[in-house]
């Protein structure tokens, strides 16, 4: 057996056709069978199109071709069961290594973006390092974790981003970046990605899959001489999306100029006067990178190895910015002998990231701020110390270079992940597998403000002299599973019985111990013993949780024709205890391939194969907490000290939350696989919403756990592939990932108006929340008062409009798109090679705080005609207002005059941008193989690639921001979080990678 580059293929599964005799090659792609006269043998394996062969003699050489549109190939699905693509009732779109690694991203999830349908894959900025929510089909629950679980050969694996609410400050996680941690896997050493979405394929996984599953089948080693291969690639990176601001007025309020004021509402320059108009362009820098990736493989019959080991180094384009990862993987496989053999992973992972501050305190908003008169470059003297222009540190704002260099960041993670597989095959009919799982890292993080810088040093009578965050973070994932399968046919091998019963437990461990100290004896001496003792505080939380659970699934099957999946889950929760821990959830799903039947074929030459498909399951989903079921005691920050109840109200009544799922679908494939056909339609129904609520202060509490709300989604999703051109030396293919989805709340507990998340509450009142009959994207604002016939009420004395006593939050946007549209082009003429993808957004609103800040500041361009004077158009707030005849406003005001106009005249409604689109080149490759015989120093079986990688090279929009792919929050806080909020952060820059591959 040899895969279509001629190295040997080990695993492939043999069966004679129309029997129940089978076996599999080994790792030299070797294999033995006794078969009847005349047998026809059928290969299948992963990745592969299945073929068929007439036995003829005693040597057969097989050699399978790569087709990740067949129908007609292996699937590996949860707990790593392979089934036949035939035998699935539910959409398990794939998606190749190599096509992911080649986009040369950090993170593996980045570059599955637009080649996946259903898949969202939002990122928080364009800086190394940045976290991302990593959504399948939709954000369902209000306030849980929608991100997909990740899963590497079988086994769980953390994905989880620090919540700063459980640090000693707790913050809102929007003002510091942490990564999520599957960033820390290397994309070189995946083989594959199968995308689970729908609850009928995650089932097996219980709670921890409810949001869909990414399975990674990570690289294995071959039999043979031992082979060795390297690549690198070097990248440059550069801003082309730069935030705009006028340079008409200058610094101050109400045309009186103050050079210290973050408003831009002085006086105009004077005319020819030099400001720095490129201080932008001055501060950001050119990106560089560069990684390397060295592996040796090998092996025999019996054991084979693979060592891969990767340096990736990435200094970004803010400066002070970088993100440096080591890791190294040992892959081994022992083969005892024909009935049992285990399988070994252990890697190792080393990552350093340094961040910039983002939002209203970071450096994109003291840039834009950053008075023009002076040069950003100049920012620190001789000795160290902060240049000032126009005050003292405690008023004048930071250069944005000193709040890089200054007002640092970093976090330093060490991860070990490992696992073993037990494969015991007694007889042909059953299969018994133990995985053990470990999966541990320690993240050691830090955050300072220098006790120069303005947010450090606090003011003049109590002087901060610096401050200073660290933390640790210690997360202990070991998971064990068991699984053990059956296949036996009956009636004359028309029926066939596959059975999986399997049983598993996840144990997690997250402790986080955070610091806080002010008042540094050094101020750059960066270690909390330096700060003041008596300024100090500190907090410990652990968060530990339990879930085990035992499955059955069985697959009942009619020739390749039909197939009819039950599956039954029972699964345990240390969440929902003392409550009751225990529930269930069943799923069941058919696959009709309507071509095997006699004369489809024959009679439809053009169709090559046709499948139906529908699924309907249930699943359940833990509290996103722990300790939710009852209220709990924390220790106090407070002078005093001690021990009061948390914010958290208890629920002693709390239960899972519920989601139903049906999903109707089909798989066609036409003109000898020249056009293939996957489509979806799904409907789910998710129930008794686990939220947290606002309470009345009264209760003691501020925020509550409750089961309470319906979420209805439903969607569309095709797939498509076609082959426009096959020649003997070209082809061009082409894939079509298009996805259209929406999330609508039908209902919240105790018939609730509005729920909303107050970390996403940044400025201008505008926030993410959630309204009955309206789509999980949804975003709030407040809104001015007015009269009853819906008048705005203006203050009688100032001219300008009133907000209500309490504030008045409505309904102003939604920031789900309507649909999304990934285009795949990949070209081969020869030894060349060309990919690019166009990933496409059609819809969906997008919040530009950015914009709304700038106007308020006086920056934006918008302002400009502040000296026109102008009437705010309402009606007075004088007694009149609710009668007949109310006082029309005919107060004029004189922005120039008045600043507050530009911050009392509107809300952050009005800069929620309509309908977004945009058409964006994410990536292109273009990549040489030398042809063998060129290159013959380097032996007969070497290869020898160089290849250039773009990304992130062209974007077309409607949006006037910087990117309305953006984030004003970390993926911590759970629920939809700050989707669609554009605050403070840089768009991706343009990426330029040259590389090389090399195997010897």
């Amino acid at each position: 057996m040899t895969g279509p580059d001629g190295s040997p293929l080990g695993g492939v599964t043999i069966v004679e056709k129309g029997k129940s005799n089978q076996t599999s090659s080994n790792a030299s792609g070797n294999f033995t069978i006794n078969v009847s006269d005349g047998a026809t043998l059928v290969f299948r394996s992963i990745g592969f199109v299945t073929a068929e062969r007439q036995v003829t003699g005693s040597t057969l050489n097989v050699s399978l071709r790569e087709d990740k549109s067949a129908i007609d190939e292996v699937v590996v699905t949860a707990f790593g069961i392979e089934r036949d693509r035939k035998s699935l009732g539910y959409s398990t779109p794939k998606v190749s290594g190599e096509e992911v690694a080649e986009t040369q991203r950090e993170a593996f999830f980045n570059g599955l973006q637009g080649r996946v349908p259903g898949l969202t894959v939002n990122s928080s900025n364009g800086l190394p390092g940045a976290s991302a929510q990593i959504v399948l089909r939709g954000f369902v629950s209000i306030s849980g974790d929608n991100n997909a679980l990740i899963v590497i050969d079988g086994v769980p694996v953390d994905n989880s981003t620090v919540n700063e609410h459980d640090m000693v400050h707790d913050g809102t996680n929007r003002e510091n970046d942490y990564s999520n941690r599957g960033i820390d896997i290397n994309p070189e050493d995946i083989e594959s990605y199968v995308i689970m979405k729908g609850a009928e394929a995650t089932a097996m996984y219980g709670s921890q899959g409810a949001g869909g599953a990414i399975l990674i089948t990570t690289k294995k080693g071959k039999a043979g001489k031992a082979t060795v291969s390297y690549s690198y690639s070097g990248r440059i990176e550069k801003p082309y999306r730069y935030p705009d601001r006028q340079y008409v007025y200058s610094q101050g309020t109400n045309g009186v100029y103050t050079g210290t004021s973050a408003y831009a509402m002085g006086p105009k320059f004077k005319e020819g006067e030099h400001l720095f108009k490129d201080n932008a362009q001055n501060f950001f820098r050119t990106g560089f990178n560069h990684k390397h990736n060295a592996t040796i493989e090998g092996g025999s019959d019996a054991i084979t190895y693979r060592w891969s080991n990767e340096y990736f180094d990435n200094y970004g384009v803010v400066p002070n910015t970088a993100y440096q990862r080591f890791t190294s993987r040992l892959t081994g496989t022992t083969k005892i002998n024909n009935k049992i053999d285990v399988n070994t992973t252990f890697s190792y992972m080393d990552s350093h990231n340094d961040k910039a501050n983002k939002g209203d305190a970071g450096y994109l908003m003291t840039l834009l701020r950053f008075n023009p008169r002076w040069d950003v470059r100049d920012w620190i003297d001789e000795g160290g110390n902060r240049v000032l222009h126009s005050s003292d540190i405690y008023n004048e704002l930071d250069n944005p270079f000193w709040d890089s260099y200054k007002n640092s960041a970093y976090d330093d993670v060490n991860r070990i992940l490992g696992n073993t597989q037990f494969n015991y095959k007694p007889n042909k009919w059953l299969s018994l597998q133990t995985t053990i799982g470990l999966d541990y890292s320690f993240t050691n993080g830090f955050k300072i403000y220098h006790g120069q810088s303005y947010n450090g040093s606090g003011n003049s009578s109590d002087p901060d002299l610096g401050e200073m965050y660290v933390y640790t973070r210690t997360a202990n994932i070991l998971t064990g599973t068991f699984r053990a399968s059956t296949r036996h046919s009956f009636f004359e091998k028309n029926f066939s019985l596959q059975t999986n019963l399997t049983a598993n437990v996840y144990n997690y461990y997250y402790n986080t111990d955070s610091q806080y100290g002010r008042k540094m004896y050094d101020p750059n001496f960066y270690n909390i013993n330096n700060t003041d003792p008596e300024e100090r505080k500190a907090k410990n939380n652990i968060d530990r949780k339990r879930n085990i659970g035992v499955g059955l699934q069985a697959i009942i099957g009619y020739k390749s024709l039909l197939y009819l999946t039950l599956t039954e889950r029972v699964e345990g929760a240390s969440r929902l205890m003392p409550n009751n821990p225990v529930y269930t959830y069943p799923s069941a799903s058919i696959a009709f391939n309507f071509t095997d039947i006699s004369g489809i074929k024959e009679n439809l030459s053009w169709l090559d194969e046709g499948k139906l498909r529908a699924s309907i399951s249930r699943t359940g989903k833990e509290p996103f907490r722990s300790y939710a079921t009852r209220s709990n005691l924390e220790t106090q920050m407070t002078s005093g000290g001690g021990f009061a109840y948390s914010v958290y109200g208890g629920n002693a009544d709390l239960f899972i939350e519920t989601t139903e799922d049906v999903e109707f679908g089909t798989e066609l494939s036409f003109f000898k696989r020249k056009f293939t056909l996957d489509y979806t339609h799904y409907r789910r129904r998710s129930i008794d919403q686990i939220f947290q609520p606002r309470l009345s202060y009264a209760t003691g509490f501020i925020l509550k756990t409750i089961n309470g709300g319906v979420v209805e989604s439903k969607g569309h999703e095709i797939q498509a592939n076609v082959v426009p051109i096959e020649r003997k030396n070209f082809k061009w293919n082409l894939t079509f990932n298009f996805t259209q989805q929406e999330n609508i709340v039908k209902s919240l507990a105790k018939d609730l108006p509005e729920t909303y998340d107050s970390d996403t509450w940044l400025t201008g009142g505008v926030r993410s929340a959630v309204f009955i009959g309206k789509s999980m994207g949804a975003i709030s604002a407040t809104q001015f008062k007015r009269n009853d016939r819906g008048d705005i009420l203006i203050n009688p004395q100032s001219g300008l409009p009133l907000l209500p006593t309490e504030s008045s939050f409505g309904y102003v946007g939604d920031r789900i798109p309507d649909f999304t549209l990934g285009i795949v082009n990949k070209f081969r003429y020869k030894d060349f090679t060309l990919n690019f993808l166009w990933d496409t957004r059609f819809g969906g609103d997008v919040y530009n705080l950015l914009d709304y800040r700038l106007y308020t500041l006086g920056l934006s361009h918008q302002t400009l005609d502040r000296e026109q004077p102008r009437v705010v158009q309402g009606v007075l707030e004088d007694g009149l207002e609710n009668t007949a005849n109310p006082t029309p406003n005919n107060i004029a005001i004189t922005p120039y005059y008045s600043s507050g106009y530009y911050y009392s005249s509107v809300t952050g409604e009005k800069f929620v941008e309509k309908d977004i689109w945009t058409v964006r080149l994410r990536d292109i490759t273009l990549e040489y193989r030398l042809p063998r015989n060129k290159i013959p120093f380097l032996g007969s079986k070497s290869d020898l690639s160089f290849f250039c990688t773009m990304t992130d090279l062209v974007l077309f929009t409607n949006y006037t921001g910087l990117d309305p792919e953006s984030n004003s929050n970390t993926p911590g806080i759970g629920g939809i979080g700050g989707y669609g909020i554009d605050y403070g952060n840089m768009t991706r820059p343009i990426g330029v990678n040259f590389g090389l591959r090399l195997k010897l």
